[in-house]
């Protein structure tokens, strides 16, 4: 019985012994966790306090301070702006088959009617393509004498079901190969033989003549551009900080280079891609007056009204520049000490710059001597 507790006890007591230094290590290393978090926590406070600033009392009465809330910032962004054809105005003519050209009735600067004649194409690829149809065509029919002449004498009892099913089958293939070679040859257009006549797809102008007599073409090439005249609106080109006060319906004044006077419109999309190597992203104005004589590819400028949304303005006495990248304000964290804070904003109208983020409500902004204050900082480093 002795010897047996003896089993017991001594591996007891040597769990006991090895479990206290782990448990002692381990003691140690969340000490030095939370010391390492201390000291980085420690580093952060002291680099919060390198930030802020302070100043001589005798110099803080140049400096005007004031707390900021958001308040219904309505203005104009201006923005160039050009004269483009709506994407439903225009129009590409092209061939499906490879062929050359041999014939080119229009010019640019043509007005045409919805189906005329803009040129005509020579291919011996049509020419086969309209081959393939008569030849379908008979197919089709013959095979469809056979079906019936196999119905008939299936039914009269001299005919093969096998036989009367492998002529349905057949029957069956040539009308779809029939189908397919006349949907090809509509796609072709019109003409005979392996003359091709391309033709105005819609009511428009000629802006673009791509080929000429004689020239070879490949299948799909675009040989002609046509645009409705009417159908046109103005393009703006809105800087990414300004895209966002912009809404749909909102009034524009636009100053085309080639009218004598402003005209008015209003914006009708906005674009949801930027251009991201520009920052820039388009915003659509419709004419009020339909009737302005206006061609694609005139330039202008554009003033919209904003969509009147509620933002933090700051005037522009209290917004730097830094590096030409970086725009900056100082924010009065207690009583003479400021520190700088980095801030997005939009475009600065009438003395006033609107904040699009980087401040909050009821922060305290300097709004005056802010020069002051960065000379201030600039000793400091």
């Amino acid at each position: 019985m002795r010897d047996y507790l003896l089993v017991i006890f001594i591996p007891l007591l040597l769990l006991n012994g090895c479990t206290k230094p782990i448990a002692e290590e381990t003691d140690r290393k969340q000490a030095s966790v939370v010391s390492a978090e201390s000291t980085q926590a420690s580093q952060a406070e002291s680099t919060d306090k390198q930030k802020a600033i302070s100043i001589p009392i005798a110099s803080r009465p140049y400096i005007t301070v004031a707390a900021v809330s958001p308040q219904t910032f309505t203005a104009t962004v201006q923005a160039p702006s050009r004269v483009e054809f709506r994407a439903k105005a225009l129009s590409t003519v092209g061939t499906v088959v490879a062929g050359r050209l041999g014939t080119i009735n229009v010019q640019v600067g043509d007005h045409v009617k919805a189906g005329a004649a803009l040129a005509t194409l020579e291919s011996p690829m049509a020419a086969q393509m309209r081959a393939d149809v008569a030849r379908a065509k008979a197919e089709l029919q013959h095979t469809e004498d056979r079906a019936k002449r196999q119905a008939i004498m299936k039914k009269s009892g001299v005919g093969l079901e096998i036989e009367r099913a492998e002529a349905d089958v057949q029957h069956w293939q040539a009308r779809v190969d029939y189908q397919r070679s006349v949907q090809a040859v509509r796609l072709l257009g019109d003409g005979t033989g392996q003359s091709v006549v391309l033709r105005a797809p819609i009511n428009g102008v000629v802006l673009r003549v791509n080929t000429s007599i004689g020239a070879a073409v490949e299948a799909g090439a675009v040989l002609f551009e046509l645009g409705q005249p009417g159908a046109l609106w103005i393009i703006a080109d809105v800087f990414d900080n300004d895209f966002s006060l912009i809404e749909k319906g909102a009034k524009a004044l636009l100053q085309i280079n080639a009218l004598p006077e402003p005209v008015s419109g209003r914006v009708v999309a906005v674009s949801a891609a930027m251009q991201s190597d520009l920052r820039r992203g388009a915003v659509f104005i419709e004419l009020d007056d339909a009737n302005l004589t206006l061609k694609p590819g005139m330039f202008g400028r554009a003033s919209i009204e904003t969509a009147g949304l509620r933002r933090i303005v700051l005037p522009t006495t209290a917004v730097l520049i830094k590096d030409k990248k970086q725009t900056v304000v100082y924010v009065e964290r207690t009583d003479g000490l400021f520190e700088p804070r980095h801030v997005v904003i939009g475009q600065a109208r009438d003395g006033q710059v609107p904040m699009l983020s980087g401040l909050g409500e009821g922060e305290r902004v300097v709004i005056s001597g802010t020069l002051l204050l960065d000379s201030q900082a600039a000793m400091l480093l």
